[in-house]
């Protein structure tokens, strides 16, 4: 029945969209590509008639010349009036072709009743015009065939009367019909290529749709920094979802700056779940998370500890948004400590610089762990176990930044007055678990000078402090 199915296609192409949603699509492209040849077709026929006039029918000395000159603008009058039709607000009516078809039925019959005033040698440019016709028309093959068949049909009187031949006659309108059926073809390719280009459309647009809900999932796992970069590697370098993901998760090497800071007594104060976890920890740290997302930094939480790593190019600017995150933390407990009637949440903000791999060291769904692991990591470890000793305890207090030597020196570079404190392991006679060669840390206590101070260097930029830096070294 395959040969019944391409029939039935060839003759009604329609009925292929007739069953998805895009009929009305359709229609309007259709309808603006039969505007678009209309309204340069009917002009260029009707300036044709004035000028065969001038230039072919006075030349020739056709008699009543008068009645050449008013034949000749009627046509081009309604053609006229048909292109001033389709330039109008009423050719986005539904039965836009009609003034079409009576325009092209018009010029054919009057060319069949040329054959009478002129000669019978313009029964060919009758079937022509047919042809013409049709295309312009834009009908499905079954209809411009029934088209041509009325137009010769209603025209065969005039065309006998002017003295063309039954067998010219045949000839004419069986290649006529013939060479449309064959033209018009073009109009199961033009819905088959529409119904293809469609599909091809509504698949990418589900593409898209899957790739932002994939998208959205991974972001909801993953912290506003990442997500930025997952953003910027789908719109700007053009990567799909999976190929961005992949590019922004990947674990790198990097020069990082850490932050590492866990609750004192949180084990204890755990007991009371309402007034000390739900009202003050839980809100505590979703804030302090903010302020270390608001630095570009990536926070990881685990219960009461909260790490963070700031991985940019700079060492020095990651160094300086892990100070600038550490105060804010600082900040933050001494709000919200001074409002609670909880137990206080006490904290001391650890930080080091450092090479590290940094990245998702998981997959790309919940099982997705965003983290930095290398020694300035293991290293903040083992000096929150130091900073319970009594001997540095007593030096230290809650809301303290405790840098490593390392961050210390970077920070000096900047040539501004920070006033760090220097924590002698020596003297203290602590080591420090698995680095005993560190025997120095340096304590930063934050207040509003030194806060404003590092918030200005990260509005200025950090490259022009260490050019200034750089100058005075240079001499």
């Amino acid at each position: 029945m395959k040969w019944f199915e391409a029939t039935i296609s060839y003759l009604f192409p329609t009925i292929l969209i007739d069953s998805t949603p895009w009929g009305t699509l359709w229609e309007e492209q259709q309808r603006e590509q039969f505007l678009r040849v209309a309204r340069f077709f009917f002009p260029a026929v009707a300036l044709g008639y004035v000028v065969h006039f001038y230039v072919f029918d006075k030349p020739m000395g056709l008699e009543p010349i008068e009645f050449w000159f008013r034949f000749r603008m009627a046509i081009a009058s309604v053609c006229a009036a048909t292109f001033a039709f389709y330039v109008s607000p009423m050719s986005k009516h539904r039965v836009y072709k009609l003034p079409a078809l009576l325009a092209c039925f018009a010029i054919c019959y009057s060319q069949a009743k040329v054959t009478n005033w002129y000669g019978k040698e313009a029964w060919f440019f009758f079937f022509l015009f047919i042809l013409a016709a049709t295309i312009l028309l834009r009908m499905t093959p079954l209809k411009s065939v029934l088209f041509g068949l009325a137009v010769i049909s209603i025209s065969y009187p005039e065309l006998v009367k002017g003295g063309v031949s039954f067998e010219n006659i045949l000839s004419g309108s069986m290649v006529t019909l013939g060479l449309t059926a064959v033209v018009r073809a073009a109009a199961i390719s033009e819905v088959r290529n529409f119904l293809l280009n469609q599909e091809n459309i509504s698949n990418q647009k589900k593409m898209i749709e899957m790739n932002i809900e994939f998208a959205d999932r991974i972001k909801s796992f993953i912290p506003k920094v990442i997500a930025n970069r997952l953003t910027h590697l789908m719109e700007d370098k053009r990567l799909n979802i999976v190929e961005a993901s992949i590019e922004a998760l990947k674990a790198k090497k990097k020069d990082i700056a850490c932050l590492f800071t866990d609750i004192r007594g949180f084990t204890q104060g755990s007991k009371d779940i309402n007034a000390f976890i739900n009202e003050s920890v839980v809100p505590e740290v979703k804030e302090c998370s903010e302020k270390i997302e608001e630095l570009e930094g990536i926070p990881r939480k685990v219960g009461d500890l909260l790490f963070a790593y700031f991985d940019s190019d700079s060492v020095h600017l990651n160094i300086l948004r892990a100070m600038v995150s550490g105060i804010e933390i600082a900040r933050v407990n001494e709000s919200m400590n001074a409002t609670s009637a909880a137990i206080q949440i006490r904290r001391f903000i650890l930080i080091s610089s450092g090479e590290a791999m940094v990245g998702n060291f998981g997959g790309l769904d919940s099982s997705i762990e965003i983290t930095a692991l290398g020694s300035p990591v293991n290293f903040l470890s083992r000096v929150d176990e130091l900073t319970k000793a009594p001997e540095i305890a007593n030096l230290i207090r809650h809301g303290d930044l405790i840098l490593c030597e390392r961050t210390v020196s970077l920070v000096e570079e900047f040539d501004v007055p920070i006033p760090f404190e220097k924590l002698d392991l020596d003297q203290l006679k602590l080591v420090i678990r698995d680095f005993p060669e560190t025997r120095l840390l340096y304590k930063l206590t934050p207040t509003d000078e030194t806060y404003e101070l590092l918030l200005e260097l990260h509005r200025l930029g950090i490259d022009v402090k260490r050019d200034r830096y750089n100058r005075k070294v240079n001499g």
